[in-house]
């Protein structure tokens, strides 16, 4: 059963998300920040880890950056933003799976998780 970590300060979005891939046969963990989220990953080793962008305590490109520095080919990263800057160019330089917009289509984003984890 693929794992995902599921990272954003509003914790009704991460409960939310993390019941729609739970009810899709995914593990799920949540974190309500970058910090947080670190720890998860050093713990639970996820499969994918999806994070808002702008957060409080550390950001997702901080948190992609971490990662990244902790183990470059686990887990996938995929960042979610509801701001259209240059944000997806560089978090794909820094090795980002995906960059996608807000509002977000669960379904749609269950099927990016999947293909991602095929990979």
């Amino acid at each position: 059963m693929p794992k995902v970590l599921i990272v954003d300060d509003e914790i009704d979005i991460c409960e939310m998300m993390a019941f729609s891939f739970e009810s899709q046969g995914f593990e799920t963990v949540i974190a309500g920040d970058a910090v947080q989220a670190l720890e998860m990953v050093k713990a639970h080793d996820p499969d994918l880890v999806i994070s808002d962008i702008r957060m409080p305590k550390g950001g997702g490109m901080k948190l992609l950056e971490d990662i990244k520095a902790y183990n470059p080919l686990r887990p996938k990263v995929f960042l979610i933003t509801g701001y259209s800057d240059r944000s997806k160019e560089e978090a794909i330089a820094l090795g980002a799976e995906d960059v996608l917009s807000k509002p977000i289509k669960l379904q749609a984003l269950i099927e990016k998780a999947r293909e991602a984890l095929k990979a």
